[in-house]
């Protein structure tokens, strides 16, 4: 009854999990970076890393998700590393960085996000969210 539950909740995600005899329940399991469930709650951790971070005068786009793991909890975590990029994109103007370039004076973050989604409640929390300049240790 469970796999039947953690299908379900997974299907409604859009995500694709592959279910493995050996497949703990709630163990945390990689899945692809460029899924849609995984690259959506990215998009939602970047979204929310910069309206935290109102101070820094300048907004950060994803250069690249370089893992991402699902746990399935009561709802969904998307366990993230990625990396951000500074853009010409002041904070306060935009919570869209797509159209924005990367600025002149590159500085980049590497950032460790958990983002749980209830698809049932049709919410979204970051739940963790640590970044540090890229190249220091995490």
């Amino acid at each position: 009854m469970f796999a039947w539950f953690c299908i379900f909740v997974c299907a409604s995600a859009g995500c694709v999990v592959a279910v493995h005899e050996y497949t703990m329940p709630g163990q945390p399991h990689e899945v692809p970076v460029n899924s849609t469930g995984v690259v959506r709650a990215a998009l939602f951790a970047m979204v929310e890393y910069n309206r935290d971070n109102a101070e820094d005068l300048f907004a950060y786009k994803i250069v690249n998700i370089t893992s991402a793991k699902i746990q399935v909890v009561a709802g969904i975590n998307y366990i993230l590393e990625v990396k951000l990029g500074r853009t010409m994109c002041k904070t306060s103007d935009t919570t869209d960085t797509e159209p924005c370039v990367y600025h002149s004076e590159p500085k980049e973050l590497r950032c460790h996000f958990v983002v749980t989604e209830i698809p049932w409640e049709d919410s979204s929390v970051l739940t963790q969210n640590k970044c540090n300049n890229h190249g220091s240790d995490c």
